[in-house]
């Protein structure tokens, strides 16, 4: 009896195997300065959440919750600063990396998925150091809820991977949108709950606030790390609906742009 692999498994492990190298490849060419490198993914969600701690101390800012505003900055800095940063990340990685479409056996999806997979792994190692670096100082309990809070990281990690990856291809098609994406994401900081709760909201804020995806994925996490905070906005449906919204966007401007090329070719 034949018991090999059927013929349709040898392309997908070949993609398995492209997607690793893209991985590699990302991963020397992103941390090119080695351990300065590493340090320095490391370094700057700490930059921001010392800026906003700072931020409290010299407005005398006491934590709508019970710890202290260490915590409770991290817990909202690391999931908006995963979410910017997968944004920036698919933005350049379609950027920098479109001549291997010419020289490689490699898509643009494969591209885009081996970024978005490096940034979820670096999410894993920066959210366990900062997380562990702030407790071990401060002796604060553990998240008494674990599982919940790798839930609201990863939500914010898939809606940067979803806008992300609309933003990259549609920022190949039109050179004024990849401009103004910045711009664009500059008011996220300020509707994400970093510093704020949503119950600390009137009714009228919070009924714009809930449409914050991101907004949702941070109440997420704090409910997994303080015990006893309950949210009225922490829907995981409403970040992971807006991250796959994006995402089936994205494959249609994505073979727009395509059949566009076709057909100036045919031209």
């Amino acid at each position: 009896m034949d018991h090999s692999l059927p013929d349709r498994t040898v392309p997908a492990l070949s993609q398995v195997f492209r997607i690793a190298a893209l991985i590699r490849r990302e991963r020397r060419t992103r941390f090119a300065g080695g351990a300065f490198g590493y340090l320095w993914t490391f370094l700057t969600p700490l930059a921001w959440i010392a800026l906003v701690v700072l931020t409290f101390r010299l407005l005398n800012r006491a934590p709508p919750v019970d710890v202290s505003p260490e915590i409770f900055v991290a817990t909202g800095i690391l999931p908006y600063v995963t979410f910017r940063q997968t944004v920036s990340a698919l933005s350049r990685s379609a950027i920098a990396n479109r001549y291997l479409l010419y020289f490689a056996p490699v898509s643009m999806a494969e591209i885009l998925l081996a970024t978005a997979v490096l940034e979820l792994l670096n999410l894993m190692v920066t959210a366990t150091l900062i997380f562990g670096l702030i407790l071990i100082l401060q002796h604060g309990p553990l998240p008494h809820d674990p599982l919940r809070v790798f839930l609201g990281l990863v939500l914010a990690w898939g809606l940067g991977a979803g806008f992300g990856r609309f933003a990259a291809v549609l920022g190949q098609w039109s050179d004024t949108f990849a401009r103004a994406l910045p711009w664009l994401l500059r008011p996220v900081f300020w509707v994400s709950g970093i510093f704020y709760i949503a119950s600390e909201m009137p009714g009228s804020a919070q009924a714009l606030l809930v449409f914050s995806p991101l907004l949702h994925a941070i109440e997420i996490l704090r409910q997994g790390f303080f015990l006893g905070f309950v949210s009225p906005i922490s829907s995981p449906w409403i970040p992971a609906s807006v991250a796959l919204s994006f995402y089936l966007a994205s494959l249609l401007i994505e073979r727009f742009v395509r059949q566009q090329r076709r057909t100036r070719h045919r031209i």
